[in-house]
């Protein structure tokens, strides 16, 4: 490959990336931040919490499931410049990120924990919002907002990446590249 054609290759797909991150940037749902709101006692504190969920619910659906391995790098480099331009604007928020970004992460890392990756993440969600000792019915709901975030996120990834299209005749293992 020609390096006119590898710039614009990476230009391409720093552009995909970028409409990818459009989709998780979006404001959580007004329902979403009262609920949490109502737990934590703090609307800002919910809403914060929850955006940070969503970015890193669609970091980890970029990693896990994007057809180019290179996608995570380049939608985290996006997130990157939107980081650190919110930490120019508020030096806390970056240092926050980064902190509860760490969290959702050690989260997945753990083994042999009986709870879904799904229920982990939405523990990490409740205690970043400050409900330390969450009831069953809040686990529940942060579960399903988890759930939910992770689908809306992967119709992103494929809307804006594409899908894997394989012959039916063959099998992925017997593909080579």
């Amino acid at each position: 490959m020609g390096m006119l054609n590898e710039w614009r290759a990476s230009r391409e797909r720093r552009r995909l990336s970028a409409t990818y991150l459009d989709a998780l940037l979006q404001s959580p749902s007004p329902s979403d931040v009262d609920w949490l709101a109502q737990l934590a006692g703090n609307a800002g504190t919910a809403s914060r919490e929850l955006m940070f969920a969503r970015r890193a619910i669609g970091l980890i659906v970029a990693e896990r499931d994007a057809l180019d391995d290179r996608t995570a790098s380049d939608v985290a480099h996006q997130l990157a410049e939107v980081v650190a331009r919110e930490s120019r604007e508020a030096p806390e928020r970056g240092r926050k990120w980064a902190e509860r970004w760490r969290a959702y992460t050690g989260a997945l890392a753990v083994r042999g924990d009986s709870d879904a990756p799904a229920a982990r993440l939405a523990r990490v969600l409740l205690a970043g919002a400050g409900v330390e000792s969450p009831p069953a019915d809040a686990v529940a709901r942060a579960t399903q907002y988890v759930s939910s975030t992770r689908a809306q996120a992967n119709e992103a990834l494929r809307a804006v990446f594409g899908v894997a299209s394989l012959p039916e005749d063959v099998r992925p293992s017997a593909m080579r590249l």
